[in-house]
């Protein structure tokens, strides 16, 4: 991706800009994302938000389809889980330092939107839900090495980090091999990695069949959100978990994205294949930086009795249980209204895009599945993206992030990288989707027909 910013386009963010070039002396790269400070990102230091809609430090106001990148399923600031938080902190307190009974509570709430899970615990990050979830498939099956996906990303721990956007030309021709590290400064254990070609059952055959006795877990995004936004073709999913199980190993679901956003209980209620482990956050948070990994009483037990440790300070904290305690109530009281209103905005948002597309002529393809959607222009028209590689083949990502530019500077904002998908809430409205279709409509005409 090699999209810049021009003078022109930075024009409307200079407060931003200014702010960023004082925050580069304290922060590195100016904030403690790189996602957010991308060199191809027009500058946008946020100031305040409210359903949604944000406004950033040079007072302009966009219609966000980012949603923090997938966290605010009621949107920016909703009453229930300010109140809930509220009155944690001011009547009973932040942080205790022992059980709660809201902690309780919620692992009651999370466990009856997901039956797989009968017991779970805490963290404050996918990062850290994840590595845990990595450590328990290998306790309780006593191997080592790990299945992933390309284009699939599970955090940045040591043992599962790999370079999930690799070039082309770095992928194994035969559909599966050694994983590639993320990044420099890792140890060893991500030589236990075996990274495979999404939707590609003949590549994981194949996998297994050299490293099927050694394998703990078969890990994966249910739905590849990393990658663009790609559904697991028909009986996929159910498939890998047989062929998992057949070789002794687990099938583990990273639920970040996808828990309690495409359906209440996730992707694993919309497809109805249950995995052995589950990482869960993002939405289930409400904003605040929650996760949680969960698995059968059994499986658990490698916690409660002994030899794996999981631990740590915030974990299921008082302020972040109150705020996922009001978004599980929220959602347990109405699922049907909630799940109603998601997808009749995800619909009309994407039918509408479908449709601009369809009539200028623009090679595209519209993805989506509840309040997720990708709406990734190729440079030429293509039957279906499947896996990592198809996207990574066909995606036009320069004229998308000039596409970005032109919507952002227009007041609506979506992340300029073709691989993140778009988020929509209960706070997104019919009225805003048309807005947001009327600008679609002028920005595509102006930066994608050709």
């Amino acid at each position: 991706m090699s999209g810049t910013v021009s003078k022109f386009e930075a024009a409307n963010c200079t407060v931003s800009s200014q702010v960023l070039d004082r925050a580069k002396k304290s922060l590195a790269g100016g904030d403690s994302s790189t996602m957010r400070v991308l060199p191809y990102h027009i500058p946008l230091v946020a100031d305040r938000a409210q359903g949604c809609r944000l406004w950033d430090v040079d007072g302009n106001e966009y219609i966000d389809l980012n949603m923090s990148y997938g966290p605010l399923l009621l949107g920016h600031r909703p009453k229930a889980v300010i109140e809930a938080v509220y009155r944690q902190i001011s009547e009973q307190g932040s942080q205790l330092g022992f059980p709660t009974e809201v902690t309780m509570r919620v692992a009651e709430k999370i466990k009856k939107l997901f039956p797989s899970i009968e017991l779970l615990r805490f963290a404050n990050s996918g990062t850290e839900a994840c590595a845990s979830a990595v450590r328990l498939a290998k306790t309780y099956t006593g191997r080592n090495k790990l299945i992933m996906f390309e284009g699939h990303y599970h955090g940045w721990s040591e043992a599962v980090f790999t370079k999930y956007h690799a070039p082309l030309d770095e992928l194994p021709e035969k559909g599966y091999g050694q994983a590639i590290p993320g990044t420099s400064g890792m140890g060893d254990s991500i030589k236990d990695v075996i990274t495979v070609q999404w939707n590609d059952l003949d590549a994981l055959e194949r996998a297994l069949a050299e490293h099927g006795d050694e394998v703990c877990a078969v890990m994966m995004e249910p739905i590849s959100g990393n990658a663009g936004l790609l559904m697991p073709k028909d009986g996929y999913l159910a498939t890998v978990r047989e062929m998992a199980h057949d070789c002794g190993a687990l099938l583990i679901f990273d639920e970040v994205i996808t828990g309690m956003r495409v359906s209440p209980g996730g992707a694993q209620e919309h497809y109805l294949v249950s995995p052995d482990i589950t990482v869960m956050s993002k939405a289930m948070g409400g904003g605040y930086p929650v996760s949680a990994f969960g698995a059968s009483a059994e499986m658990m037990q490698c916690i409660v009795k002994g030899p794996l440790f999981h631990g740590g300070v915030f974990s299921g904290n008082a302020i972040v249980m109150s705020a996922a305690e009001a978004v599980l109530d929220t959602v347990l009281a109405d699922k049907e209204g909630i799940y109603g209103h998601l997808n009749a905005v995800s619909d009309q948002l994407a039918n509408g895009v479908k449709d601009i597309y369809s009539r200028l002529n623009i090679p595209a393809q519209v993805n989506h599945l509840g309040p997720l959607m990708a709406a990734m222009i190729t440079k030429e028209e293509t039957e279906g993206l499947y896996n990592y590689r198809d996207v990574r083949r066909h995606a036009d990502f320069d004229r998308y992030i000039q596409f970005q530019h032109w919507m952002q500077q227009r007041g609506v904002y979506f992340h300029p990288n073709e691989f993140e998908p778009m988020f929509l809430s209960i706070a997104h409205s019919s009225r805003d989707i048309d807005e947001v279709l009327e600008r679609w409509e002028e920005g595509a005409r102006q930066c994608l027909v050709r």
